[in-house]
């Protein structure tokens, strides 16, 4: 775009001053989770809705093209959507003229819901509609009482010691369907710095975090050549440096079952795998204290391994090595924060600054 004091060499014609207006709307809608680039109710490939058991598992391993969160709902979802629709607009919903209709629920937050559903409650197939729906308007009632949409935009209190606390960052790599790297490594955390954070604090901070991951995982998905949606993401976590008796104190601990809570309860989906790296012997005495807090299908979707996790992010999620910061196979281990390689990634404390400001020029 020109600068605002260039003149243009030649002036826009009006269909193309409308175009690029409907573009601009289109986009913003997006990155609010309103218009997935490609329709995930309705059918957009030949054969993309082929029906597939269930739903909410894996990416069909016959095809590297679309995966199983970019897909339409299968036939079995759709009847299922039917009856969550029914369960919502007649028993939660009633005849409350305030309630969000069923038709003006994101539906990215449909499918992933409904999908995570299917999978969490496949031994009692008849309560998979009302689960979803209860989920559904117990996060639309949250994000009404935390103004989540304005979320990004707010300074919160004790913001700089969480992301300083616990500096999550979205490295540059993405999988073989593009979807986000999210990395969390352990000795970057400091946890003296969440000691001074309360639970309550620590929800609206940490899904902060959540809904700026949402909105740069939009963003890349708009701007994806492809134009595929995918909603969910890879989180690594890395254990090097992992110490059992800082990991095991009371606040860390907290901090820990706060955030599990509230990705099961308002987040759930966003994750498609877990990859726990440089796994040592001693983390397994945490995880038998954090395993209860988890659901089982979230359980299942992680991998603990004890090298770097580089060879096996590579073969089994199509991850280019090359993409990958060099200090994740590096020994000895350098320090993620350090140095301009776009490999890095960026940490999210910086995406949410970036959003933040976005905004108030777009204002």
């Amino acid at each position: 775009m020109a600068p605002a004091s260039s003149a243009l060499k030649y002036a826009p014609t009006d269909d193309v001053v409308v175009m690029e207006k409907e573009e601009e709307e289109e986009e913003e809608l997006i990155l609010a989770g309103r218009v997935p680039p490609v329709p995930l109710i309705e059918g957009w490939l030949p054969g993309g809705n082929a029906e597939l058991d269930g739903g909410g598992g894996g990416d069909d391993p016959s095809t590297n093209i679309v995966p199983m969160d970019a897909r339409a709902l299968s036939q079995m979802e759709r009847q299922v959507l039917a009856r969550v629709r029914t369960h919502y607009e007649e028993v939660l919903l009633g005849g409350d003229d305030d309630g969000p209709a069923f038709d003006n629920l994101p539906e990215e937050m449909v499918c992933r819901v409904l999908r995570t559903m299917m999978k969490r409650h496949s031994d009692k197939p008849r309560d998979v509609p009302i689960q979803t729906a209860e989920m559904l308007m117990a996060t639309l009632k949250w994000r009404k009482s935390i103004d989540a949409d304005s979320l990004i935009t707010r300074t919160l209190e004790h913001t700089a010691e969480y992301h300083g606390g616990w500096p999550t960052r979205v490295l540059y790599a993405t999988d073989k369907h593009g979807r986000m790297l999210v990395y969390d490594s352990i000795a970057s955390i400091d946890s003296e710095y969440l000691r001074m954070i309360s639970p309550e604090e620590v929800e609206l901070l940490h899904a902060q975090l959540l809904e700026c991951i949402s909105i740069e995982r939009r963003r890349r998905c708009a701007m994806s050549p492809a134009r595929m949606r995918v909603y969910s993401h890879l989180h690594i976590l890395d254990l090097e440096g992992f110490s059992l008796v800082d990991a095991m104190k009371e606040h860390v601990l907290r901090t820990c079952k706060t955030i599990f809570g509230l990705s099961k309860r308002h987040f759930t989906g966003c994750v498609y795998k877990i990859y726990i790296v440089n796994c040592p012997l001693a983390f397994y005495v945490m995880w038998n204290v954090l395993a209860p807090w988890l659901p089982h299908d979230t359980i299942a979707k992680i991998r603990f391994i004890r090298g770097s996790g580089i060879d096996e992010l590579g073969r089994d999620e199509g991850v280019d090595r090359s993409s990958l910061p060099a200090w994740m196979g590096a020994t000895p281990r350098g320090m993620p924060m350090v140095g301009g390689d776009e490999r890095n990634g960026l940490l999210v404390s910086d995406l949410v600054a970036s959003e933040r400001q976005r905004r108030h020029h777009a204002q």
